[in-house]
């Protein structure tokens, strides 16, 4: 049993460390340039035993994605809990997102461009399918925050909570990407725009969009 034990401390490990150095060459190379033989190099590991970890790249960026999730999960729960109603919820989700992508935007563009990659993904390891239940994890966070909206009268009644948690997300993520981007765009732009305004608009324009009074 300590034998046991002992290994599958070790192996725990190994895991934990592969994942830092995954994180922190994503953080200077993004996903493009994360390849797998970089990471068993980082970690002082050999290839073939990198694999016997995760069995390609889209299991390994599975568990860097899953790992800055359940970060960033307590951060929502705990604004969740504070909320008065459904749309200070909503609202408090969002902003809470906001800000851990403000503290880890190299991991933010990770997620945009492994998800923009224009590839099938596999979706067959384990470490995939542990992601894609987080994401539903917030996913029904969302959804039980305008429902309870919706029961507390502070969210339209005719909101389809599901569509609609999806329909925030995906707009949210590329207000961000954009506001991470602000030497870019205003390069696009042909007039003077605050760029650092964009966010709070946003924010402003769903909340009025979803709340049953018209307004905040």
């Amino acid at each position: 049993m300590a034998v046991a034990a002992r290994r599958e401390r070790e192996r725990t490990a190994r895991r934990e460390a592969i994942l830092d150095a995954a994180q922190e060459l994503i953080a200077v190379q993004g996903y493009h340039g994360m390849r797998m033989d970089g990471v068993a190099h980082a970690a002082e590991l050999s290839k073939g035993t990198l694999y016997l970890y995760f069995e390609n790249k889209d299991a390994l960026c599975a568990a860097v994605a899953t790992r800055l999730l359940d970060t960033l999960l307590p951060f929502i729960e705990t604004a969740l809990e504070e909320a008065s109603t459904g749309l200070d919820a909503v609202q408090g989700l969002l902003r809470k997102y906001y800000e851990f992508t403000q503290i880890n935007p190299h991991h933010f563009r990770f997620a945009m461009e492994w998800l923009g990659a224009g590839e099938r993904m596999d979706d067959s390891t384990e470490a995939f399918q542990t992601y894609r239940g987080r994401v539903g994890h917030i996913l029904s966070l969302v959804v039980s925050s305008l429902l309870r909206g919706q029961s507390d009268g502070s969210i339209r009644a005719d909101i389809d909570p599901l569509p609609q948690a999806i329909q925030l997300w995906t707009s949210f993520l590329g207000v961000v990407m954009v506001g991470l981007n602000k030497e870019g765009m205003a390069q696009r732009i042909p007039m003077p725009v605050d760029l650092e305004q964009l966010v709070p608009l946003h924010l402003d324009a769903m909340v009025r969009a979803l709340s049953s009074g018209g307004s905040s």
